[in-house]
């Protein structure tokens, strides 16, 4: 299993209108004021209060060294295909919105204007105003330490600080010519855990297999994890609709992954499965896969 894919799954634990483009960004990165500092922190909440590692430690040579519940995943984001189909109804407390849903891309000349890397951090947290040895600090160190890691082969990875770098990845990373399209969730009306959402008839739809992952970071501005998983993945539109009388409803995307033999014994047992099923997980908002445009 690749890193990309084991960050992308870890991230889904701390769980835009309709459209192919993201949201719209501040032309310039206007650094925050100390009564701001409060705003700014709460901007890496959706990461939790400690970095998390970009792929569990636990392998399948050691797969009963640590118990299920060590492994925290928000409820209804992770969960078996064989389990995807129309009437299903999701877990209690499933939900699409997250504090990531929030953050928009700095232009690329701003973000470009900043400097990136390890090697730039105390420019970085003295530019944000962002005390050294903080919880937040300790992130934006996570997430430039996972930037700065080296793509595995055949799965190439980029952390992108604009929209337009985050395409350009995108289409070199699928082979194609033309920009690509964006892929994301989008929640028809507002959203609170007492919602259960059901999957619709005709509601499960695969467009495709070639992908780009792009899921945020902890970070003062918006930055992006991308990589294009290099196992078989299927990605699949799912319309869901609500159990009440309510109305609305959601629809959003799942990555499929067909090849989970080598994947942490941890997922197996969450999902009382069997090593190897095919596994899926929900992108929730704030998170962009890429396709190939239709």
């Amino acid at each position: 299993m690749g890193r990309g894919a084991l960050l992308l799954l870890l991230t889904l634990a701390l769980a835009t209108a309709a459209a192919a483009a993201l949201p719209p960004s501040p032309s310039t990165p206007n650094p925050p004021h100390d009564d701001d500092l409060a705003a700014l922190q709460s901007s890496f909440a959706f990461l939790g209060p400690k970095p998390r590692p970009p792929y569990p430690v636990k392998w399948a040579d050691d797969d009963d060294a640590s118990p299920a519940h060590d492994l925290h995943v928000d409820p209804g984001m992770l969960f078996l295909r064989k389990s995807l189909f129309p009437g299903a109804i999701l877990p209690e407390g499933t939900k699409f919105t997250t504090n990531a849903a929030s953050q928009s891309f700095l232009s690329r000349a701003a973000a470009e204007a900043i400097p990136f890397g390890s090697n730039h951090l105390d420019a970085i947290l003295s530019t944000f105003r962002i005390p050294r040895g903080s919880t937040v600090a300790d992130q934006v160190a996570a997430t430039l330490r996972t930037c700065e890691e080296p793509s595995p082969p055949p799965e190439p990875h980029v952390c992108a600080t604009s929209r337009q770098a985050e395409a350009a990845f995108a289409a070199n990373a699928l082979g194609v010519t033309s920009e690509p399209r964006a892929v994301v969730a989008v929640v028809h009306g507002e959203e609170d855990v007492t919602i259960r959402y059901a999957v619709g008839p005709n509601g499960v739809a695969r467009i495709g297999k070639e992908v780009v992952a792009c899921h945020p970071m902890p970070y003062p501005y918006m930055v992006h994890y991308c990589h294009r998983p290099a196992a078989s993945v299927e990605v699949l539109r799912v319309e869901l609709t609500r159990t009440d009388a309510g109305g609305g409803g959601a629809t959003v995307v799942a990555m499929c992954h067909g090849d989970t033999a080598s994947w942490d014994g941890r997922y197996f047992r969450m999902l009382n499965a069997t090593r190897g099923e095919e596994i899926c997980h929900f992108m929730p908002r704030g998170y962009v896969l890429w396709l190939p445009a239709a």
